[in-house]
């Protein structure tokens, strides 16, 4: 079974990517964003975060609302750069621990590839899980585009941006560099390309 981590700036077409290799046989596509979304599920997080923040990050039901906690960390300040900090404090270990489980699931499983779809692989150490890291490099007016068609404004996106690792980081710390500057069909047979290699 081989582990492949995706890395990449906002916008650059990691999902498209995912998707693509998701559909090859015996593939499995770990969403970290999604277990993201999980981990602002259980209790203790919550009673963590309700302890750094109080409730504002909080919508009307107790729970936590992404939106408003996005606004804390991502406030393009001192103070929100030490909040991000705290939130990965938070959330990345245990992140780590449901992608953990889910790759020993897909060896139980017998699966071919295994993808981590996941914006902070860096970050959170994930690249340690991983055969080969794959950096998607993408134009930064396609990228643009991308954020745009989210709802973000050209602020969010570089707040956002600010407070990623460098994506010369990111690309020096791959194996192979994926162009994404081309038609799906070409993006697809260069994907298919790397995945020889691996």
């Amino acid at each position: 079974m081989k582990i492949i981590g995706l890395v990449g700036g906002i916008g650059s077409g990691k999902s498209t990517v995912a998707q693509i290799i998701g559909k090859r046989d015996g593939a499995v596509v770990l969403d970290a964003d999604k277990l993201g979304h999980d981990v602002l599920l259980l209790d203790e997080v919550k009673t963590l975060i309700r302890n750094e923040w109080g409730g504002v990050p909080f919508d009307i039901n107790g729970e936590i609302d992404r939106r408003k906690l996005a606004a804390i960390v991502f406030s393009g300040t001192k103070t929100g750069d030490e909040n991000l900090d705290k939130l990965k404090k938070i959330s990345l270990p245990r992140i780590a621990t449901l992608l953990k489980s889910q790759i020993d699931r897909a060896k139980m499983k017998k699966k071919t590839w295994v993808l981590l779809d996941a914006p902070l692989l860096l970050e959170g150490g994930w690249d340690k899980f991983c055969n080969a890291v794959i950096f998607i490099d993408t134009p930064e007016n396609l990228r643009l585009e991308r954020a745009a068609s989210r709802g973000w404004t050209k602020e969010e996106y570089y707040a956002r941006t600010q407070r990623q690792i460098p994506l010369e980081k990111k690309r020096l710390a791959a194996k192979f560099i994926l162009r994404n500057d081309c038609s799906f069909e070409q993006l697809k047979e260069r994907i298919n390309a790397i995945l020889e290699n691996i």
